[in-house]
């Protein structure tokens, strides 16, 4: 049997897959303590948790709950419990996007080099394509995904592990949005693009990703970029680029759990 292998690097630095769990975890108590603080009845072993409760949960028992309770939310029950919450962020991020220069935009950039999995079947986790269950899995602050970046997709997620989440709609181009500081790589043939819009009214908020791919004998490398209003914290930039790598090497995980 094939064995999965994965590098990631952000900023020339390699990551390790215990940093990477340990990013994991910590989001995943930020979105625990939040469901809880909303007022959601979170539970192990039929008893009600309390905050803190939550900070007592292993790793993996977290992570369960956490996703058990998105998965039964839903889309409508996320947006009725996050509503005010949403809201204020809409307009933080509208008062990023005032006098908008694509030419300030911040960026982040994270590259992972996976094998034992390949690219199509790893981006169909990642794009949404393989079920909304798959893609809401991979990152804890995956509130909402529902359809595919190829077809329309939309969603809430906090951007760069900083925030609140934001409700988000839109679909994927093979082109890098115009005036944005960073170029086309071509040590990559394939690329997929694609920036948001809120959900609410359309408005362009500037936020999104391209992901460009090189295959390989044994799987691919990917190289992720995040962009965002040069207005929004530059933290935003610089946490997404572990929201990045938690993403990718889970969705190469679940890919790879699927195919054997």
């Amino acid at each position: 049997m094939t064995n999965l292998t994965y590098k990631v690097f952000i900023d020339d630095t390699a990551y390790t897959q215990t940093q990477l769990d340990r990013y994991q975890y910590e989001r995943t108590l930020h979105v625990l303590h939040e469901l809880k603080a909303l007022g959601v009845d979170l539970r192990l072993d039929n008893q009600s948790l309390s905050h803190t409760d939550l900070n007592w949960l292993a790793p993996e028992v977290a992570t369960k709950i956490s996703y058990q309770a998105r998965t039964t939310l839903g889309e409508k029950g996320m947006l009725q419990l996050f509503r005010d919450v949403e809201a204020d962020a809409e307009r933080r991020w509208k008062a990023y996007n005032q006098d908008y220069d694509p030419r300030k935009s911040h960026i982040g950039t994270t590259i992972t080099e996976v094998s034992g999995i390949g690219f199509q079947e790893t981006m169909s986790v990642i794009n949404g394509s393989f079920d909304s269950n798959a893609a809401l899995s991979v990152n804890p602050e995956h509130y909402i995904i529902i359809g595919d970046i190829h077809s329309g997709q939309r969603g809430m997620e906090a951007f760069g592990m900083f925030g609140e989440p934001v409700y988000v709609h839109g679909i994927a181009s093979q082109t890098i949005p115009g005036g944005l500081p960073f170029e086309r790589d071509l040590d990559y043939p394939m690329i997929v693009c694609g920036q948001f819009l809120l959900k609410s009214d359309d408005t362009p908020i500037h936020v999104g990703a391209c992901h460009q791919f090189r295959p390989s004998a044994t799987g691919f490398t990917l190289k992720s970029t995040f962009f965002c209003p040069g207005k929004a914290p530059q933290a935003i930039a610089d946490g997404h680029k572990l929201h990045f790598a938690t993403e990718i090497v889970n969705s190469a995980k679940y890919a790879f759990m699927h195919q054997q």
